[in-house]
């Protein structure tokens, strides 16, 4: 996964008056994959290959470390994207273009799902679908909805993102490393921003392609993901508020009914509700989870390179 990441950034467009350094920050006691990346540094005619290795476990210390790299080398934006994903040739063209064209300190961008190359089973095949569905319809939502001038309604996160370095060296926000295993500090990290009135836009054409691995096309694996999902967006937002727990068991009665229809109406959608019930039964069970105290652990585990 990772070498076809930088195999695509070898191959991006360089917009006028931008240096990149594209630097690997690996979250590990130990170097794994740095002899992947030297291997792979001769493909870079424009731009710089880097790496850094970030022993503390977590994704908001790697994200951090990384905002920390950006702001050594006196760098004036920062972009993230996933190890699992690959970028179009006119992603940075396109987004710096964007980032030229508005006020914005932060910026989103759509991401497209892609089948592993590995053959898959008729149950993978169908949550393939599912995925690439959902995520056409985010995009969908995110291009009706935002804009160079704002992002209403839409959460920007770092699957596909760009800030000023000075979001943190000059507006002190950070990812929250007390969020190590749980996920959402992108989230939390957008509700920052929002909160300071900081000035977000969406670039509508700067795609980053996620090659979506085996072990996540499986209804269990989409169930638990929206459950720890579902567990840290509550717990982010409720802060002890009982009002809130009650609004939220009512929620949880309408979902529950929500899920029956689905399950029902399976056969009738030839399996094309099969996401939607495992993410749905999930946001129930992490609801629940949270009233309850339990605490998500959805990045305990790393996996990949």
């Amino acid at each position: 996964m990772l070498e076809a990441l930088i195999r695509s950034w070898s191959s991006l467009k360089i917009p006028d008056k931008v240096s990149p350094v594209f630097v690997i920050i690996e979250n590990d006691d130990e170097e794994k994959s740095k002899t992947v990346i030297q291997n792979l540094e001769p493909l870079f005619n424009e731009g710089k290959l880097a790496y850094a290795l970030e022993k503390e476990p977590g994704i908001p210390f790697a994200r951090n470390r990384a905002a920390q790299e950006a702001i050594n080398i006196s760098a004036d934006l920062l972009l993230f994207v996933d190890d699992d994903e690959e970028v179009d040739i006119k992603w940075l063209e396109n987004i710096i273009t964007g980032y030229r064209n508005s006020d914005a300190k932060l910026i989103g961008a759509p991401l497209r799902a892609r089948k592993p190359k590995k053959k898959l089973n008729m149950i993978q095949n169908l949550m393939f679908k599912n995925i690439n569905n959902r995520y056409k319809k985010k995009e969908n939502r995110a291009s009706s909805k935002t804009a160079l001038g704002g992002t209403p309604g839409v959460t920007i996160v770092t699957n596909n993102w760009l800030a000023e370095t000075t979001l943190f060296s000059k507006h002190n926000i950070w990812f929250d490393e007390s969020m190590r295993h749980t996920g959402g500090t992108d989230s939390k990290f957008y509700a920052d921003v929002i909160e300071k009135n900081i000035p977000t836009a969406w670039v509508t054409d700067a795609y980053v392609y996620e090659t979506i691995s085996e072990d996540r096309l499986s209804f269990l694996y989409q169930y638990e993901r929206a459950r720890d999902q579902s567990n840290t967006n509550f717990r982010r937002k409720n802060k002890g508020n009982v009002r809130l727990n009650l609004m939220v068991l009512a929620s949880i009665l309408m979902k529950s009914l929500a899920v029956a229809i689905l399950i029902i109406t399976l056969p009738i959608s030839l399996g094309l509700t099969l996401m939607t019930t495992a993410r749905s039964l999930g946001w129930i069970a992490g609801r629940i989870g949270a009233i309850m105290g339990s605490e998500s652990s959805l990045y305990s585990k790393t996996t990949g390179n």
